[in-house]
């Protein structure tokens, strides 16, 4: 089989996992996962996560600069998925053969959090909803940064955490609103 990032190069087979074989790009570091493997693995490999979170979070890559890369099993084309929840990373997944490219250090990453015995999860409309809202609020966020100024944002993020934990919120709330109308 042919790496999908460097198609010149033959993947070689490799355990990347004890009882968990996989094929490696001797030049990039990626690893080709076959499902079928994964999922035999997977079956009796239910782990806590290994370390802090992103502790071997990779680099993040420009893929903007990024050309398509192909299935080695079935030379069609690998679809792209965010990782999300703290990983500036995706994963390209076969939607013939539901083998995974991981590159390098990705699986370490999602190891980190206990994501690499929940891989199939990530392709699912549910995990790519919650990392699109991830996505949303992160921007919100720092929309609202920009227009009020880092300090100011963080008073209100303070407080606002206050209010969320305080029993007569809606009180609060309801204070706030009536009291603060613009003449």
């Amino acid at each position: 089989m042919r790496s999908p990032a460097y198609p010149d190069t033959d993947l070689e087979l490799r355990e990347i996992e004890p009882g968990l074989s996989a094929y490696v790009c001797p030049k990039s570091g990626g690893v080709w996962i076959p499902i079928s493997s994964y999922l035999v693995w997977q079956a009796s490999h239910k782990i806590a996560p290994s370390g802090p979170p992103n502790e071997y979070a990779p680099s993040p890559a420009d893929d903007s600069k990024r050309r398509a890369m192909l299935c080695p099993e079935s030379g069609r084309f690998l679809i792209r998925y965010k990782v999300g929840h703290g990983f500036n990373f995706h994963i390209d997944v076969s939607p013939v053969t539901g083998g995974v490219w991981l590159d390098k250090g990705e699986w370490e990453a999602l190891k980190s959090k206990g994501l690499h015995v929940e891989l199939n999860n990530i392709f699912t409309a549910s995990y790519q909803r919650k990392v699109r809202t991830e996505e949303y609020v992160t921007a919100l966020d720092q929309a609202f940064r920009d227009r009020i100024g880092p300090a100011d944002f963080q008073k209100v993020s303070e407080f606002k955490t206050w209010l969320e934990d305080h029993p007569k919120r809606r009180d609060i709330w309801c204070y706030l609103s009536n009291n603060s109308e613009e003449n």
